[in-house]
This record gives C-alpha cells, sequence and structure tokens, in this order.
C-alpha cells in the first residue's frame, strides 16, 4: 500500500481528499501546517506528498525548496492560485505535478496514480544510457553529468529517458504530454516547455535536446 503525506490547511478539503484515497487503497496523513512538514518528509518514507502552497507557518514553495535538497520523493502542489506564472514557479521548484483548485478527488487520483506508475515502471528496469558526457543509470534512477550526480524531479527524469531511448529519432510534444507525463491538457498548457527549459539548466548543455518546429524533440547526436 502507498502511503501519502498530505499538507492542507483547508481541513474540509484534506479530510474529504484522505476519504477518497483511502477508499482508493491509498494510506494517507494529514498536516495542517507547514511548521515541521520538512522534517516530517524526509523522515518519512512516503511515496507522495501532496502540498499546499498557502500554508501557515511555512508556505509550500519554501517546504518544497527546502525538501527538494534532500529528497526526491514525488510531490504534487495544489494551489488556489490559477496564475501561469505560479504553475512556472512550481515546476521551476521541482514539483512534479501542479493542480489548481477546483479540482476533482478523480483528478487527484489519476496524477497519484500516473506519478506512481512511472516511478515503478522505471525502478523495474535496469540499464544504462550514455551519450556524450552524460550517463542515465534505470535502475537507481540517476542522472550524472561529468560523473556528478545532478538532482531530476520524476517528470524531468522521464522526459529525459524517453528521450534518451529515442536515440536521436524525434518525439513529439502530444507524446511527451500523454504518454510520458500523463498530462492530457497538452495543447495549450506550458508544462512541457517549462520542463525541458529546466533539464536544460540542470544538464548544463542547451544543444543536448534539439526542438523542431515546437512540436517535436530529439537528442542531439
Amino acid at each position: 500500500m502507498y502511503k501519502l503525506l498530505m499538507v492542507e490547511d483547508d481541513t474540509g478539503i484534506s479530510n474529504s481528499l484522505k476519504i477518497y484515497l483511502e477508499n482508493s487503497e491509498f494510506e494517507v496523513d494529514l498536516l495542517s501546517t507547514g511548521t515541521g512538514a520538512v522534517k516530517k518528509i524526509v523522515e518519512w518514507e512516503y511515496d507522495l506528498i501532496i502540498l499546499d502552497i498557502n500554508l501557515p507557518g511555512m508556505d509550500g514553495i519554501e517546504i518544497c525548496t527546502k525538501v527538494r535538497k534532500k529528497s526526491q520523493v514525488p510531490i504534487i502542489m495544489l494551489t488556489a492560485r490559477t496564475w501561469e506564472l505560479d504553475r512556472i514557479t512550481g515546476l521551476e521548484l521541482w514539483a512534479d505535478d501542479y493542480i489548481a483548485k477546483p479540482f476533482s478527488p478523480r483528478e487527484l487520483l489519476a496524477r497519484i496514480s500516473g506519478i506512481l506508475r512511472r516511478s515503478s515502471w522505471s525502478q523495474s528496469e535496469w540499464d544504462i544510457l550514455t551519450v556524450w558526457d552524460i550517463e542515465i543509470n534505470k535502475e537507481k534512477r540517476l542522472v550524472l553529468v561529468e560523473w556528478e550526480e545532478i538532482s531530476l524531479t520524476k517528470n524531468e527524469y522521464d522526459i529525459l529517458l524517453r528521450i534518451f531511448q529515442e536515440d536521436g529519432k524525434v518525439v513529439s510534444r502530444e507524446v511527451l504530454m500523454t504518454e510520458v507525463i500523463w498530462y492530457e491538457k497538452y495543447v495549450y498548457d506550458r508544462t512541457l516547455d517549462t520542463h525541458i527549459k529546466n533539464l536544460r539548466k540542470k544538464i548544463v548543455d542547451k544543444d543536448l535536446i534539439l526542438t523542431i518546429r515546437w512540436e517535436w524533440y530529439r537528442l542531439n547526436k
């Protein structure tokens, strides 16, 4: 059974989501403030974190920043803010997904299941892919650049892995959005652009992943 932590100050939302997720066979712990959240996330072996941005004590942005320095646990951020800037900020803080309120419990469950499914598939494979000075170890889910490990979110890792696996062939924006990060609202959404920008920054090579007419991506081999 997967174990989740939800950090949400609206107890009406958190209690109803807890019941829904537990009925879907998840174990769910709740926190209503940001105080102590980082310590609990790092010390407890959670499979995924559901993190609201607007929290008393310490907000979700600060929590996400601190957690990412110590752990790669998947994080889904919740927010009442709907501006595009908030979405990009959340992703640049290395959250794995971002959901604006109001949302349905069914949508949240689908996002959770997609992230956990991708993690399970990747961990079950063994292989090492190398291009230039970049190495992907699929068994350990590690990415090394010049023998130094870099920190990627699960979405960033899965996107990079898929592009590497295509071995120089183009992969479409639609495939990356719907089959890799399991997000169907891809037509006008900027989520993938943010992930690609973050990847290029982290691997310190803007030319490794090429953009072809804004609709396809391929490895520059």
